[in-house]
């Protein structure tokens, strides 16, 4: 009865966008959402309070935290959840996406939609964001050269590969959400198909962690670790 009571203090309740309670611990989320990989109570913290401000369940899959052995955590939130906090905002307008795309002789074309014609090269995709209360859209341009995920031996990563115009248009789009609604949203909040492109952090010494991709430097007392002075000649 005393280690329940004790497990149950550790649980910090999170209400949802539809009004559903639940609990979290970081044993729940190593068992359930790390495959049992072990994390640091700094990277639970940081990946509750994700959870807890835009109110997501990550047992539907709208946050995630990415371990890979002793590196530090990835925290991201589904794409899904940027688009309804920015729909549940009087102001939203709604977006246009598209492509950019180039031919054989070098012609460059802007595209409305997510495809590409046999002969073109995927250059990049862009995204418009519409306020009530702004006079022009928010808009934004995402290269593809620099958000398509690769395997170690360099070869495109199955999804970039074979959806490239689909995956770089959701980079797009969730990038101009962020900056269409930055106090909703927020600037450090990313979703997965941004962090595909990212190479994997070297893994740090025991007591520190890496949250949200190298974004904050926590020490396990939750302090922001300082930089370590780089080593002279």
């Amino acid at each position: 009865m005393a280690e329940e009571r004790k497990n149950e203090e550790k649980r910090f309740e999170i209400v949802t966008r539809t009004g559903e309670k639940l609990k979290l611990d970081k044993a729940t989320v190593m068992k359930y959402l790390t495959d049992n990989k072990e994390i640091s109570d700094s990277e639970f913290n940081m990946f509750f309070q994700l959870c807890k401000v835009n109110k997501v369940n990550p047992f539907l899959k709208e946050a995630y935290i990415i371990k890979y052995g002793n590196s530090p955590a990835t925290i991201v939130l589904d794409y899904k959840v940027l688009q309804q906090i920015a729909e549940d905002n009087p102001a939203y307008r709604g977006m246009r996406h598209g492509v950019v795309v180039t031919n054989d002789k070098g012609e460059v074309t802007e595209r409305l939609g997510e495809y590409k014609l046999p002969g073109e090269t995927l250059i990049a995709g862009w995204c418009e964001v519409y306020r009530k209360d702004r006079e022009h859209p928010t808009k934004v341009t995402a290269m593809f050269e620099e958000f398509k995920a690769t395997k170690s031996n360099g070869e495109v990563n199955s999804n970039w590969a074979t959806k490239p115009c689909f995956m770089i248009c959701k980079v797009a789009k969730a990038q101009a959400l962020r900056e269409a609604f930055p106090n909703l949203v927020g600037s450090n909040v990313y979703i997965s198909e941004e962090m595909d492109s990212v190479e994997k952090p070297t893994p740090k010494p025991a007591g520190k962690t890496t949250v949200t991709n190298d974004i904050i430097d926590v020490d396990e007392d939750g302090v922001v670790a300082e930089e370590p002075p780089a080593e002279e000649n």
